[in-house]
């Protein structure tokens, strides 16, 4: 059976709010098999292997629907596959695709929280294709709907901290810092802090959590310290989107020692 990853690295939209909303997923892919992105040209290089890495996706999407037909009662781990599924092809399809992915993904999560409410990931997935559902909406609709993103993003970090490399953390870590702060929004450096410092402790080799660790410690004119975690993005492995999640966090590594050095 194929194994859907655990992350994100997502495609950014260009305003900086719904930046916070959907830069914060990175997931391990099993099983891929990618060339070093140093031996084709970047552009061409990620074109082909997010067509590669979605056909398979979409393959194992369409697999396990199937299984939910058969199953009657336990199909918890189908529904996560589903849900998890449905977000990354979201992320992968072309524009006018993306709502109906992640729509399906929150159907299938909140099924998840119906049938078995103890389970962390119905609550992490929930959100994560919200997050989704935000990007497509613009401004307005992100702001309706991250109150509801974070009550599940926290629901999920209670129940199950550890879920897709520390996620719940890491995406709580990553909405506290880029958020407007309060009364406009949930913006608090203090808790993106305390947050993505819990993801690292969880999944110290993600790259991710680091990235991010590190860029809230900028926000805190922490500067040694967060050259500290840009090191570390340097010797981590893991991803929590797709297999080239890690050396893009690695050149944006690079980009923010060459700013904090030479400012």
């Amino acid at each position: 059976m194929m194994h859907f990853p655990q992350r994100q690295t997502c495609f950014f939209p260009p305003s900086a709010f719904l930046y916070l909303l959907i830069a914060f997923f990175p997931v391990s892919c099993q099983g891929a098999s990618f060339k070093n992105p140093a031996e084709a040209g970047t552009a061409d290089f990620v074109k082909l292997s997010s067509r590669s890495y979605t056909a398979q996706h979409l393959k194992a999407f369409e697999a396990q629907q199937k299984n939910l037909l058969r199953e009657n009662g336990e199909n918890a781990d189908t529904l996560i596959r589903l849900a998890q599924a449905c977000w990354i092809l979201g992320e992968f399809a072309e524009a006018g695709q993306k709502l109906d992915y992640y729509n399906k993904g929150r159907y299938y999560a909140e099924r998840l929280i119906r049938e078995n409410p103890s389970c962390g990931d119905g609550y992490y997935w929930k959100a994560v294709n919200l997050c989704g559902v935000a990007e497509t909406g613009g401004a307005g609709r992100a702001l309706r709907l991250l109150p509801e993103i974070v009550e599940n993003m926290e629901k999920a970090a209670e129940i199950n901290p550890a879920i897709d490399q520390g996620g719940p953390h890491r995406v709580l870590g990553r909405i506290f810092c880029e958020a407007p702060a309060w009364p406009m929004s949930v913006g608090d450096i203090e808790e993106s802090l305390r947050h993505l410092t819990l993801a690292v402790q969880i999944a110290p080799d993600n790259s991710t959590n680091h990235l991010y660790l590190a860029e809230t410690l900028l926000r805190l004119e922490q500067e040694k310290q967060a050259l500290a975690e840009l090191d570390k993005v340097f010797q981590s492995t893991q991803h929590a989107t797709w297999p080239l999640g890690v050396e893009e966090d690695r050149q944006e590594a690079r980009r923010m020692q060459a700013k904090i050095k030479n400012p």
